[in-house]
């Protein structure tokens, strides 16, 4: 794969693309190989349970955002037949009661049924009513925007009204009262089965949201507004004081779970105007960012010390709805989260995965099944441009949890995408009148009215080319105060105006076909980072220069993150392939 460089979203949502589609069962028409084991001889892919409506519609999704923001004239705007082969799984796997259900597999058998069911027969069908659900309403909602084929709609329709059907109906609104519903019906009844359990089984709020927001479809938003109605007031999950209450439980103990949940109340507060949900969230946010780092690492578990990429991208979509519709500072933190632990996440070399591969202890166990459920065959090779779905610090792997995971290569690429439509926004300015430009994170984008080429981290520099005469209003970093607006004309004629921060944005007026130079510090520090629990912590030093994180010492002793170069030529960007999708 030729070199990519390290700040190109476009270019990393062609390599994200290609690794969604490179690890599928020929066997089994292209379903997907959901988990892997780094430390087996030769690394190993699994079948697991979450290929089902999980796997098949988070890559749905990221699959059809991918596509839309690559190059004009990309290969990879093209949907290849592994594009096909999943989204035909998400549809396959929707059945009786239109939900999303388990294969009759033994490897797709509930996980944890000894705390998310009673009475569970091995055997039984099975319908995961979590993430599998999310899954699958996530990918025909996403298909659904980009292609306007009503089956779609449908299909989304039809899913939501099979999970009203089978939702428990309380004053306090909707419950699924077991993490997995049966043909027979439910064989419990009521909250606090296990904890945590209501925002766990609230997964498919978001897509429901969404869904509502899209169409105006009122049954989704009534799935949405019941289902986090009572997750909120029967939770035990968190203190008085926001802060998420952490034991060792499976759920309880979940970062996916909680951010999904934060993410979750804060849309629908923000799209029903349900001002106490968005403080809510807001608080929450703020409580979960103190389990991470600034600059985008977050556990798979509280005190853990190694993460998840979908904790990555639930908090940079958490900080770009709190930036568009609360406050603009927020924004610092996705492209704090952005720039750094999720690109940084990002396989792009082989050569030094296998490097890293050849000196990981080795892990003899056998594959389960008899090795009837797994391949050895190019999985290595399919996860470049895929992420690091277990990283710490200052490594891609930890031998806590030397895991691959599909469901974070679904959610880096969804990150990279939001990262790429939300750099640049239109607001509305501050007399209520015409529309103005915001660059709200300083990568290098091309939209139709504006194109924006990035210096950093090699200099504080954006060249800022206006199609159409534009106010335009640029973030700076945080800690800057103040840049020089250069301009020159046609015949050589410099102009340069000196501007001042107001919330952090520099504001200017660009001429239709003109190019405007924003020069700005980019101020440098040190910090020092410890996390885990008690006895089993990791720390490091970062080195910082502006919002890009450049290095991390000591280096991981692996897959070493963040030993960035700084003499990089920016990135030029061009106009995707197709028009942007609002993914939020």
């Amino acid at each position: 794969m030729t070199a990519i460089h390290p700040f190109d979203l476009q270019a990393r949502a062609e390599a994200a693309a290609r690794s969604l589609v490179a690890l599928l069962d020929p066997q089994r028409d292209g379903l997907m190989y959901f988990l892997g084991d780094w430390r087996a001889r030769p690394p190993r892919a699994d079948h697991s349970l979450w290929d089902c409506g999980d796997g098949c519609g988070r890559h749905t999704d990221a699959l059809t955002l991918l596509r839309t923001m690559v190059r004009q004239g990309s290969p990879a705007a093209m949907p290849a037949i592994g594009d096909e082969q999943i989204e035909a799984w998400m549809i396959r796997l929707f059945g009786e009661n239109d939900l999303t259900w388990l294969l009759p597999e033994p490897f797709a058998a509930p996980w944890g049924p000894q705390w998310l069911l009673v009475d569970w027969e091995a055997g039984t069908p099975a319908a995961e009513i979590s993430w599998a659900q999310r899954g699958t309403l996530l990918g025909l909602l996403t298909r659904y925007q980009r292609t306007a084929d009503v089956r779609y709609l449908h299909l989304a329709q039809r899913h939501v009204q099979g999970l009203l059907r089978v939702a428990q109906r309380y004053p306090q609104g909707l419950c699924f009262p077991e993490g997995y519903y049966r043909p027979g019906g439910w064989h419990f009844h009521g909250p606090n089965l296990h904890p945590a359990l209501e925002e766990y089984n609230a997964a498919v709020v978001l897509p429901a949201i969404h869904l509502y927001e899209v169409t105006g479809y009122i049954p989704a938003l009534d799935l949405a507004e019941g289902l986090t109605r009572f997750a909120l007031y029967h939770t035990p999950s968190y203190l008085p004081d926001g802060r998420p209450r952490t034991t060792e439980g499976v759920n309880e103990n979940h970062f996916h779970t909680r951010s999904n949940f934060a993410l979750s109340v804060l849309k629908v507060g923000l799209v029903t105007n349900r001002r106490e949900y968005v403080a809510w969230a807001r608080q929450c946010y703020a409580h979960l960012q103190s389990w991470g780092t600034d600059f985008g690492w977050f556990p798979e578990g509280f005190g853990l010390r190694h993460g998840e990429i979908c904790c990555t991208t639930d908090m940079i979509e958490l900080a770009l709805l709190l930036g568009k519709h609360v406050d603009r500072a927020y924004y610092a933190d996705a492209e704090r989260y952005g720039r750094n632990h999720l690109l940084e996440s990002q396989f792009l070399s082989l050569e030094q995965m296998q490097r890293a591969l050849e000196i990981m202890p080795a892990d003899d166990r056998p594959a389960a099944w008899e090795g009837r459920y797994s391949t050895i065959d190019g999985v290595a090779e399919s996860q470049i441009g895929g992420f690091a779905a277990r990283s710490t610090l200052n490594d891609a792997f930890h031998l806590d949890a030397p895991a691959m995971m599909q469901c974070c290569n679904a959610a880096g690429a969804r990150g990279l995408y939001d990262l790429w439509r939300y750099a640049v926004d239109e607001v509305m300015t501050d007399d209520g009148k015409p529309l103005q430009l915001a660059v709200n994170l300083r990568f290098s984008v091309e939209t139709p009215t504006l194109r924006v080429v990035s210096h950093e981290p090699t200099s504080g520099r954006l060249d800022l080319t206006a199609f159409q005469p534009r106010r335009v209003a640029v973030r700076l970093p945080v800690g800057t105060t103040e840049a020089l607006a250069v301009s020159t004309t046609e015949a050589g004629n410099s102009t340069v105006t000196e501007l001042r921060a107001q919330a952090g944005y520099v504001n200017m007026d660009i001429n239709s076909q003109q190019t405007l130079s924003l020069y700005y510090a980019l101020p440098e520090r040190t910090t020092h980072y410890t996390v885990g629990s008690p006895g089993r912590t990791l720390s490091c030093t970062g080195t910082w220069r502006g919002e890009t994180l450049l290095h991390v010492e000591p280096p991981g002793p692996y897959y070493p993150l963040y030993q960035r170069a700084v003499d990089l030529e920016p990135v030029q960007p061009v106009l995707p392939a197709q028009m942007p999708l609002d993914s939020l």
